[in-house]
């Protein structure tokens, strides 16, 4: 007689081969991520700042599907851009809200009177950390630490950040009054053609 395995069982190693397949993937696609350098993280931000973080407070979205963290910074220089504002709001997935918690794999995270050196990005009235958690830097004794623990001089840091920002003026195109009454420009080809239509009816109109 042949015996056959029970369909309840089959199911169930299924399942666990499917969990340790899952489990055994997770730290290959972190180990995936592309390092980014200084200088791409420079082009890319929005905002560079060095700040304080001096509150972290994690809530719910609207609709409970989500938690989201809002660390806000007391801003101690501007690297880049921005330059009015002495408090910033930085928004990352994940947190915790009272006994539920979500984690959100390289997605930095803040701690309360921490020194930071961050790349951000605008995200409405707050601000988003630009290439995840690479873009966050720690600062102590002159020195800033990536998510690695390499450590490098905060003065030759800063020296590298400077170098890769692109000149105010080349960012900005200048366009000259010849430049905008040009017959050329985008629009004078429409309004030609409006004006030859009505001449047309106004002619048969006659």
């Amino acid at each position: 007689m042949i015996k056959t395995k029970k369909p309840e069982k089959i199911m169930h190693v299924s399942f666990v081969l499917l969990l340790f397949i899952l489990f055994a993937a997770t730290p290959v696609v972190s180990a995936l991520m592309v390092k980014i350098s200084v200088e791409d993280l420079t082009r890319e931000a929005d905002v560079i700042i060095i700040g304080d973080v001096k509150d972290v407070e994690s809530r719910w979205n609207l609709w409970r599907t989500m938690i989201y963290t809002y660390s806000k910074l007391s801003v101690e220089k501007y690297v880049k851009g921005g330059e009015e504002h002495k408090t910033l709001t930085i928004i990352t997935e994940g947190g915790t809200v009272g006994d539920s918690g979500v984690w959100v794999e390289d997605v930095p995270v803040f701690t309360k009177n921490e020194t930071v050196l961050v790349f951000l990005k605008k995200a409405g009235r707050e601000f988003s950390v630009a290439s995840w958690v690479q873009g966050k830097y720690i600062v102590e004794n002159e020195e800033v630490r990536d998510i690695s623990g390499e450590k490098t001089s905060l003065k030759d840091f800063l020296r590298r950040i400077e170098d890769a920002i692109p000149p105010q003026d080349a960012a900005i195109p200048v366009r000259t009054p010849a430049a905008q009454a040009s017959p050329e420009a985008p629009g004078f080809e429409m309004i030609f053609g409006i004006l030859g239509v009505l001449v047309v009816w106004r002619g048969l109109k006659k």
